[in-house]
């Protein structure tokens, strides 16, 4: 399978380094366009007002863009690096994107624009904060991708949360996104410039408990995979 992968966290993080090795080592044929730095929380944006992307192969199968990771998508989809795509991958994201965050997540928007192609589309997240058992998140992404895909329809992208630990769970559990509320703890300092500066501190997300969520099923170490609908659902 000729597979398109990305991410959030920038072309050196060990989450799209090691996910993109394990796929390799399965046989599949893995392009890597990642940003040429952290984009978390890019969301879906897009370098518009520039109106170009610069991009640059830096190893076989292997590219940098100095953009978002929609861009990174968008690059290649658009024809502007040649490559059949089957199945887009983005991540494994260096911490969970659990409901609410999806609206936020570079990873998430990657696999989105994936899907907005009509592409089978994943996003990969590892839960918990260093030390990352990287080896073992990729290494079930990459086993379980297949059955993933033939559970994807063009009307969702999947998103996915890893627990993590050593030991995971063979089979996922199957949710839906979770509600998380944001509370900022922000600061301000006005600058010699006139401008004020607002520091944001300690953004925890205070979670809304609910059986059968994405939050639910990764804070009991099981593997969470979610549809998500890519627009708006008609009223029935």
């Amino acid at each position: 399978m000729n597979i398109l992968a990305s991410n959030d966290d920038g072309y050196q993080c060990e989450g799209v380094i090691r996910l993109v090795s394990a796929l390799r080592t399965l046989g599949h044929r893995v392009l890597m366009v990642s940003p040429d730095r952290e984009r978390s929380g890019a969301s879906h944006s897009m370098s518009l007002a520039a109106g170009h992307i610069d991009i640059k192969e830096i190893a076989a199968d292997t590219w940098i863009c100095a953009g978002t990771p929609v861009d990174c998508i968008t690059a290649v989809l658009s024809g502007g690096i040649k490559f059949r795509v089957d199945a887009v991958v983005s991540g494994i994201n260096a911490g969970c994107n659990l409901g609410t965050d999806i609206i936020f997540s570079g990873t998430a928007a990657a696999a989105r624009e994936g899907a907005l192609h009509g592409i089978p589309s994943v996003a990969f997240s590892l839960a918990g904060s260093p030390k990352y058992f990287w080896d073992e998140a990729a290494s079930w992404s990459a086993r379980h991708l297949d059955k993933l895909i033939k559970n994807w329809n063009d009307e969702v992208f999947i998103n996915v949360n890893i627990p993590n630990t050593k030991n995971l769970p063979d089979a996922p559990l199957t949710t839906f996104p979770s509600r998380r509320r944001y509370t900022d703890n922000i600061s301000v300092k006005l600058m010699e410039t006139g401008w004020s500066r607002i520091g944001f501190n300690n953004m925890k997300p205070e979670t809304v408990e609910e059986a059968g969520s994405d939050h639910q099923a990764v804070s009991q170490n099981e593997v969470s995979v979610s549809f998500v609908y890519i627009q708006p659902m008609a009223k029935t």
